[in-house]
């Protein structure tokens, strides 16, 4: 029982061998769509719900690994994870055409969005689809932010560090740089404690 447990796939993996890449058509269409309908921010959200867990591009694992690098550099999370992703799934030509992707529908939408804001900015129904873009963007970063806790939740360092994180910038608001540096060392070490096989009792 024990061991089929260990082996059930977790959420946002297949069973079985992993998909065929896909080619730089289909890469572009997805974040062409990714970048046309992930309004309000929340990008990493949108990503993990349109790559991980319905094309099964990329696994768990993996996602989270990009998101947690792309944490400790400059830049959207958004755009970071979809270099990498692109990265990961066809080299650099990947990353280019993803972030080609990602970027052109908005850019287009901007402008025509632009244009029509001027004249109706201040109409309330105006204000009330963009307070629900942002609610869904909050909603979709909540849910990536949870589904990350619940990936180490077995793990007691991970826990540590993430109430330790959350606890630094989101109440004491802290600067993320400081924060960073001073945790990530001290996660770095607990994961590769965690990872030294153990010696048989």
């Amino acid at each position: 029982m024990r061991h089929e447990a260990e082996t059930e796939p977790r959420p946002g993996e297949r069973p079985g061998a992993p998909p065929a890449p896909p080619g730089l058509t289909g890469i572009f269409l997805a974040f062409l769509k990714l970048g046309c309908t992930s309004f309000g921010g929340g990008t990493a959200g949108w990503l993990y719900r349109d790559i991980v867990l319905r094309r099964g591009w990329v696994d768990n694992r993996a996602f989270l690994s990009m998101l947690s690098v792309g944490q400790a550099l400059p830049g959207a999370n958004g755009i970071k994870a979809t270099v990498q992703i692109g990265q990961h799934l066809r080299g650099a030509a990947g990353a280019a055409i993803a972030l080609l992707g990602l970027l052109s529908g908005p850019f287009v939408i901007i402008l025509a969005v632009g244009a029509v804001y001027r004249g109706l900015g201040t109409h309330p129904l105006v204000q009330a689809v963009l307070d629900g873009m942002a609610a869904a963007a909050i909603g979709l970063t909540f849910d990536t932010g949870l589904r990350s806790a619940l990936h180490g939740a077995r793990k007691p360092a991970a826990i540590a560090v993430t109430v330790a994180t959350v606890l630094c910038v989101g109440v004491l608001r802290w600067p993320m740089f400081p924060v960073i540096l001073g945790l990530a060392p001290l996660s770095i070490g607990a994961a590769l404690v965690e990872r030294r096989p153990q010696p048989d009792a």
